[in-house]
């Protein structure tokens, strides 16, 4: 944890901020996922309530990683392999949820996907552990710093999460979309593991 934010790097610093933090949120991961689903499953004006409980989940998540880090080389250098195999246990968990509602999925009545959900996969998603340590400039930078990295994060994640709930949207234009709803669940299912099972396989060789 010794080598610098990108936020410290001169003199394209918030230039490379800006590209990394858009990358990384349009990747595939757990968060993009709910919400390619929702908008598939409720469409596009009903899943936009989702986008605050992916904010409000990284703001906390990165907050919490930031603070934690400047202890835990310290104190606990073995906490943020636990907290990121909690994580991947809590997608997993997600995933295997998802698959055994699929049978229901798109019936009358069939639960949807809501900001609680969403608030604590986000909360959970190990790209916030990337943020804090990449992207991020530490504590000891003081508080402008981080408002500065806070506003331009916030900035870039509202028009990126409209997108995947677009995308996930552009589904429901098809007269058939409704009865491959229990494939959509399944897939996305599918994706969440993968991405669960990739981070035990990273943190098993990162152990050795």
């Amino acid at each position: 944890m010794n080598f610098p934010s990108l936020s410290q790097l001169a003199p394209h610093g918030t230039t490379l901020m800006a590209l990394t933090i858009a990358a990384v949120l349009l990747t595939p991961g757990p968060t993009n996922t709910l919400l390619f689903l929702a908008g598939s499953r409720d469409g596009f004006r009903r899943s936009l309530r989702l986008i605050a409980a992916e904010w409000g989940g990284y703001m906390i998540a990165i907050g919490i990683w930031c603070a934690f880090l400047a202890l835990a080389a310290a104190i606990a250098p073995w906490a943020p392999t636990v907290a990121r195999a909690c994580a991947a246990t809590y997608i997993a968990y997600s995933a295997i949820k998802l698959w055994r509602t699929a049978p229901q999925a798109g019936a009358a009545g069939s639960a949807a996907i809501g900001p609680r959900d969403l608030f604590f996969v986000t909360l959970l998603n190990p790209k916030a552990f990337f943020f804090a340590t990449v992207v991020f400039p530490p504590l000891a930078d003081g508080g402008a710093a981080l408002s500065h990295a806070y506003l331009l994060f916030s900035s870039l994640l509202l028009p990126i999460a409209a997108l995947w709930i677009a995308m996930g949207s552009a589904v429901l234009a098809y007269p058939s979309a409704t009865p491959r709803q229990p494939l959509v669940h399944r897939i996305a299912a599918g994706v969440l593991l993968a991405f669960s099972g990739s981070m035990f396989v990273s943190l098993l060789a990162s152990a050795r």
